[in-house]
């Protein structure tokens, strides 16, 4: 079969050190797309839809389409030398030991969607309809509903009007082969959790455990934004309109002022090259330049076109065109917190580790069958409850019915336990297997920046997570690790060998919040750095408005995590398609006709 038709770089510019003598050779494009990740590979489809319209992505990444980056279990191993994701550090945190965490970005094709849990999780109603209660009206569930159902086919839950069949994008529910499951599961129930067949039904409960959908394709391989909705044969059907350009870093947006306005008109690229780092590119836009680079690394192309925080663009030496204080701030996570109990090695991913024979099996039933082991990433369920329905003896509070409704922002879940079947924190107990109740803060009140170190678009921004510097931060956490104790009780009372691997020493709040601080990690769903509002300062400071498009800059608009007005409380892949299918709606209705 064909490649992916990848455009070489100095086919999709002009060396910027021509284009005074040549200003009409300059290749010219309707819409640049800067970063063909997650977002960017869904904008770039439905943007392509139109065969009148040229688009040009500018993806910082490689293509990298091997047969290992399409096996789920093995495209997520981050220490697979086959690995697609960038490895970055934090600066030291603060308030979690000072110590500097470990922070994952998928630079390909695809973006995390190539190596992250591939999990298609929506999150509650109530997570929209805050974004709307916060003034972005449009971004309602009942606006976005439409979006989630138009981008996926689902292949195992029932045809209804909540659930799409006929999208571009698979997914599947998981289907979870370890006993101490069933045992989890019955330790929930009786702490007052519903166990759900669908999590992404909007009526499910905000107390609720189950199984997950994954976005896995018939053929069991990963189906990631990139094979989904950018897989090489559309574009090479669409190669004459359509060019993506590999191996490419944007340094900054060309903004042209006049009349005391500001447009984008263009964008300076180069080769990720080192050897080529001198040679700059440029590339015109005739309607629009749309970043979609993530919440990381939006910011920084921003701040390197002079729109961001006045002083510190200042300060890096930046010209300012516009002072927009959000820029690179606000940055939010979900915070993670392992705790971790013993089972037979042989009911845990351990066994494919500690036993080659095994591990061929499981390889002989994917090749197959397109089952097993492999056939998903690392995490089967998850379990969401508001801590502030547990009462003291570790149940959930059902007095109330109304509490569960997670339509109303006020009932959204801010925990999440993210079941995963091995040990994720490098203390494997010889002989024995391990499981991880990865206790998830998925509503931190506490937010991080990002941050310019140099003007070289190369060198990566300083990312201060900003974890827990909101003390409120803490009570949902230790609530976490209470329950998780307690539900590992309830399966050691049933007769499951679940014995304390990695917990706290004492259940004083003193003790787990030491435990916090030294071991919290990522979840690497970060969000929110050109966060969506109504104006660029005030009480609520914004990047984009409504429409995604950067206020006081015409032609410039950001359509990735960045934008989220606060974080969702899931995973965070689902969302993005969603707000590129929205951004490609909007661009489409703005130029139309």
């Amino acid at each position: 079969m064909a490649g992916f038709p990848e455009v070489l770089i100095q086919d999709a510019g002009v060396r910027t050190a021509f284009i005074a003598e040549d200003h009409k050779s300059t290749p010219t494009y309707d819409y640049i797309i800067v970063g063909g990740g997650t977002s960017g590979a869904v904008l770039a489809s439905r943007l392509s839809e139109d065969p009148t319209v040229s688009v040009l992505v500018l993806e910082k990444g490689q293509v990298a389409d091997t047969w290992t980056t399409r096996v789920p279990l093995l495209s997520a191993n981050p220490t697979s030398k086959n690995f697609l994701g960038v490895k970055w550090m934090s600066v030291p945190q603060k308030h979690a030991g000072d110590r500097t965490l470990q922070i994952l970005r998928g630079e390909v094709l695809g973006g995390c969607s190539r190596i992250n849990g591939a999990l298609y999780t929506r999150g509650t109603p109530g997570d929209y309809n805050r974004w709307e209660e916060l003034g972005n009206v449009g971004w309602a569930y009942k606006d976005l509903e439409s979006y989630f159902i138009k981008s996926e086919s689902t292949q195992s839950h029932p045809a209804s009007s909540l659930r799409g069949k006929t999208g571009p994008w698979n997914n599947r529910k998981a289907v979870d082969p370890y006993t101490v499951t069933s045992y989890i599961n019955q330790a929930l129930v009786r702490a007052g959790f519903h166990h759900v067949q669908d999590f992404n039904d909007p009526t499910a409960p905000a107390a609720c455990t189950g199984l997950l959908d994954v976005v896995v394709d018939s053929s069991s391989y990963r189906h990631s934004t990139y094979r989904a909705f950018l897989p090489p044969e559309l574009a090479r059907e669409r190669r004459s309109h359509l060019k993506v350009c590999t191996r490419a870093i944007v340094s900054r947006v060309q903004l042209d002022q006049s009349a005391g306005s500001v447009r984008a008109t263009g964008v300076f690229f180069q080769s990720m090259d080192a050897n080529y780092a001198s040679q700059e590119y440029f590339a015109r836009a005739r309607k629009e330049v749309i970043l979609c680079a993530g919440a990381l690394v939006s910011p920084q192309i921003l701040m390197l076109s002079g729109l961001g925080p006045k002083d510190h663009l200042l300060e890096n030496g930046i010209g300012v065109v516009q002072d927009i204080p959000a820029v690179g701030s606000h940055l939010q996570d979900h915070l993670a917190m392992p705790i971790e109990f013993t089972t037979p090695i042989s009911d845990s991913l351990q066994y494919l580790l500690s036993n080659p024979l095994r591990a061929i099996l499981e390889f002989l039933k994917y090749i197959f069958l397109g089952i097993g082991a492999l056939s998903h990433a690392f995490q089967y369920s998850s379990t969401f409850f508001p801590s502030r329905l547990l009462r003291d003896d570790l149940t959930i509070d059902q007095e109330d019915v109304r509490n569960f409704d997670t339509s109303i922002p006020d009932n959204r879940p801010d925990i999440e336990y993210m079941h995963i079947p091995i040990d994720c924190v490098g203390i494997q107990a010889p002989g024995k297997g391990a499981y991880t109740f990865l206790v998830t803060l998925i509503r931190p009140k506490s937010e991080g920046t990002i941050r310019l170190v140099s003007t070289d678009p190369r060198t990566p921004p300083a990312v201060d997570l900003g974890y827990l510097t909101s003390p409120d931060d803490f009570a949902p956490l230790r609530a976490g690790v209470r329950l998780a104790l307690r539900v590992a009780k309830d399966v050691r009372k049933q007769g499951y060998m679940f014995d304390n691997l990695f917990v706290p020493e004492a259940d004083s709040d003193e003790e787990i919040d030491m435990f916090i601080r030294k071991n919290l990690i990522s979840c690497f769903h970060f969000t929110s750095t050109c966060r969506m509002g109504a104006q660029t300062h005030g009480d609520r400071p914004s990047v984009v408005d409504g429409e995604l498009k950067v206020h006081g800059v015409q032609g410039l608009r950001v359509c990735d995590a960045s934008v989220f007005p606060q974080i969702v409380g899931s995973h965070t892949m689902a969302p993005s398609v969603v707000v590129a299918e929205k951004c490609a709606d909007m661009i489409k209705a703005d130029h139309k006709g």
